[in-house]
C-alpha cells in the first residue's frame, strides 16, 4: 500500500526507514480497526520545513500507545493538530502536516479516542468542518480491507470517526441512565417532564376504565409522567375485566419513587380485601375516592405535581367529616386557600364559565350581583391570558332572563346590573360584549366569534357546552394556584365495568392539564423578564 503526500504527487516510493513509523493521526479522530502489522507501510521521512517534535512526554497517553510507536512524533502531531483547530485552520493544517499517516488505522485507537475526543464542542466543531465535504466523497467503508487504508480521504476519516465517537458517547450516556434506576432517572428527567397526578374517583363508576384506556400502552409518556392515586389491586381487576392486560403499571410507594418511563400507581388506602362492584353506590368507594384525592392534594402542595386530573366522584357517598363540599372545585379552593374560583368548561372550539356554580336554582338570582360578575370576568380574563396564551381576550356575557330580559319586559337584571358593568369594562378597553340571550346565542353558533362565554348559572352554560363538546370537553378550575382539570362527565354507573365508556374526555383533560401547566410556566417567565416602564423625568 502507498501513503500519499497531500501537496505532492506520489510518483516514486520512498525507501522505508529503519525505525518504527510515527503515528501522525489527530487525537480527536476515532480510527477503524488496524490491518496486520506486517502490511503497515513505513512513513516517509519528515520534510525539512516541518517543525521539530516536542520532547514533552504525556505519560497517560504513552501507556495507551499501541505498537511501540514513536512518542515524540505522536505528541508533536497532537499539539500541532490542537493548535490548528483552535486557530480555525484544521483542514489546511491537515493537508500540510497531517496527511501522510492520517489514513493509517489502529485497532486500539477507539478506546483511546473515546476518552480523548473530548468535549461535545470539539466533536461538533469537527463535524461542522467536515460535513460539507463528505457529501461529494465516496464512502470507503464498502471497500475491502486491502484498499481501505490507501484510498480513504483523510477528511472523510476525520468526520466519520468523529460521528462514531459521538454515537458511542451517546450510547454510554443512555446506558448509564438505565443503570441509575427510577430515583436517579427522575432527577434527570424531572426538569423537562411534567408530572401529572390522576385521582381515581369512585372506583365503582367509569373512572378506572377511562383512566386505563387513556393511559394504555404508556402512550402519554412522551409528554408527561402520569401518576395514578388509587389502588393497584382495583386497577388490576379492571384490567382483567376490560381485557387491558398487555401493558404494565409501576407500583410506587411514594411520589419520590416513581418511574418516568412508565405509568405509576400509588395505593392510597389498605386494599387487601378490596372488591369492586361496578355500578353500585357503596360507602367504601366514597371513602376510597376521598383518600386518593387527599393524597394527591398533599403531593401537589409539596410541589411534587405539576397538575391534577380528577376522575368523577359521587357527591353523596364521599360526604364525611373531612369532606363537606358539593364537589371537587369547592374542596380544592378550601385546600389551597382561595376565596373564589371559576368553573371553566373548555374544548377546542368553546369555553364557558359560570357566575354561579353548584347552588340551588332558587338562590341564583341573589348571587347574580355586579361584584360577583366583575370578579368572574376578572378571573376569566386572567386565565385566558396566563393559561391559554390569549393576549387580548374577547368575551361574551349572557343575560340572566329569557331573551336577555327583552329590554326589561322579562326582568330588570340585564338593565340594572349586567349592561352597566359591560359598558364600564368597554370604556376601560376590554373586549366584553353582551348581554346575549342564551338560546339564540348558541343556536346561531355565535360563540365561535369569542374566546370565552360567561353564563349566569350552571345549567345555562353547561347544557349547551355538553351538547356541543361532550366527548372532548374538559372541566378546568381557573383562579387557583394549582392546575386542576377533570372530564366533563360523571360516574356513569349504568355503563360501569361494561367496556362501553369513552376515554376521550379523560384524554383531553390530561392534555389540557399539560398545556395549561406549560403555558403558566412560560407566562411566569415572560412576566419576570418583561421590560419595566421607566418613569419619565419632568
Amino acid at each position: 500500500m502507498e501513503q500519499r503526500q497531500s501537496d505532492e504527487p506520489n510518483e516514486t516510493r520512498t525507501p522505508p526507514t529503519t525505525g518504527p513509523a510515527p503515528d501522525d493521526r489527530p487525537t480527536d479522530t476515532q480510527s477503524a480497526p488496524a490491518t496486520p502489522a506486517a502490511d503497515q507501510p513505513e512513513t516517509p521521512p519528515r520534510p525539512n520545513n516541518q517543525r521539530e517534535p516536542n520532547q514533552r512526554q504525556f505519560s497517560q497517553r504513552d501507556n495507551r500507545q499501541p505498537n511501540n510507536r514513536s512518542n515524540g512524533s505522536r505528541d508533536e502531531n497532537v499539539r500541532t493538530q490542537r493548535n490548528e483547530r483552535e486557530a480555525g485552520s484544521s483542514d489546511r493544517g491537515s493537508r500540510d502536516q497531517g496527511a501522510p499517516n492520517r489514513g493509517q488505522r489502529d485497532g486500539n485507537a477507539p478506546n483511546r479516542n473515546q476518552r480523548e475526543t473530548g468535549t461535545p464542542e470539539r466533536v461538533a466543531n469537527e463535524n461542522g468542518q467536515q460535513n460539507s465535504r463528505n457529501d461529494t466523497r465516496p464512502n470507503d467503508r464498502d471497500r475491502n480491507n486491502g484498499n481501505r487504508d490507501r484510498n480513504i480521504d483523510p477528511r472523510e476519516s476525520s468526520a466519520a470517526a468523529a460521528q462514531q465517537a459521538e454515537a458511542i458517547g451517546r450510547s454510554e450516556r443512555e446506558q448509564g441512565a438505565q443503570d441509575r434506576g427510577p430515583r436517579d432517572a427522575g432527577s434527570v428527567v424531572r426538569e423537562d417532564r411534567l408530572v401529572i397526578g390522576i385521582s381515581l374517583g369512585d372506583y365503582n363508576g367509569i373512572g378506572p376504565e377511562v383512566i386505563l384506556k387513556a393511559l394504555q400502552y404508556n402512550r402519554l409518556q412522551k409528554i408527561c409522567t402520569p401518576v395514578i392515586y388509587g389502588s393497584m389491586r382495583v386497577l388490576n381487576r379492571y384490567r382483567n375485566l376490560l381485557n387491558l392486560k398487555d401493558w404494565n403499571l409501576n407500583g410506587a410507594p411514594t411520589i419520590g419513587q416513581i418511574s418516568h418511563k412508565m405509568t405509576n400507581v400509588i395505593t392510597c388506602w389498605p386494599d387487601q380485601n378490596q372488591d369492586i362492584q361496578p355500578g353500585q353506590v357503596t360507602p367504601e368507594a366514597g371513602q376510597a375516592a376521598l383518600a386518593c384525592l387527599q393524597r394527591a392534594v398533599d403531593d401537589m402542595k409539596a410541589g411534587k405535581l405539576d397538575a391534577l386530573v380528577t376522575a368523577p366522584i359521587n357527591k353523596y357517598n364521599i360526604q364525611s367529616e373531612e369532606f363537606k363540599f358539593p364537589g371537587h372545585t369547592e374542596y380544592l379552593a378550601e385546600e389551597f386557600g382561595v376565596q373564589d374560583n371559576l368553573m371553566f368548561l373548555v374544548s377546542e372550539h368553546l369555553r364557558v364559565g359560570v357566575v354561579t356554580g353548584h347552588i340551588p336554582l332558587g338562590r341564583v338570582r341573589q348571587n347574580v350581583t355586579r361584584e360577583r360578575i366583575a370578579q368572574k370576568l376578572t378571573m376569566m380574563m386572567q386565565s385566558l391570558r396566563q393559561d391559554f396564551g390569549i393576549d387580548k381576550p374577547k368575551i361574551a356575557v349572557l343575560g340572566l332572563n329569557p331573551h336577555a330580559g327583552e329590554e326589561g319586559l322579562l326582568g330588570n337584571e340585564e338593565q340594572e346590573i349586567i349592561k352597566p358593568l359591560i359598558t364600564e369594562w368597554r370604556n376601560k378597553g376590554q373586549l366584553v360584549f353582551g348581554p346575549y340571550p342564551a338560546d339564540g346565542f348558541f343556536g346561531t353558533q355565535s360563540y365561535r366569534k369569542f374566546d370565552a362565554v360567561l353564563a349566569m348559572y350552571h345549567d345555562q352554560g353547561l347544557i349547551p357546552f355538553k351538547t356541543i363538546a361532550f366527548e372532548d370537553g374538559v372541566n378546568f378550575t381557573a383562579g387557583m394556584p394549582a392546575v386542576r382539570t377533570s372530564p366533563d362527565h360523571g360516574t356513569a354507573y349504568d355503563i360501569a365495568g361494561k367496556n362501553q365508556a369513552n376515554e376521550t374526555s379523560m384524554l383531553q383533560a390530561i392534555y389540557t392539564a399539560v398545556d395549561v401547566a406549560r403555558q403558566r410556566k412560560e407566562f411566569a417567565d415572560l412576566e419576570a423578564n418583561a421590560l419595566k416602564k421607566q418613569p419619565t423625568e419632568k
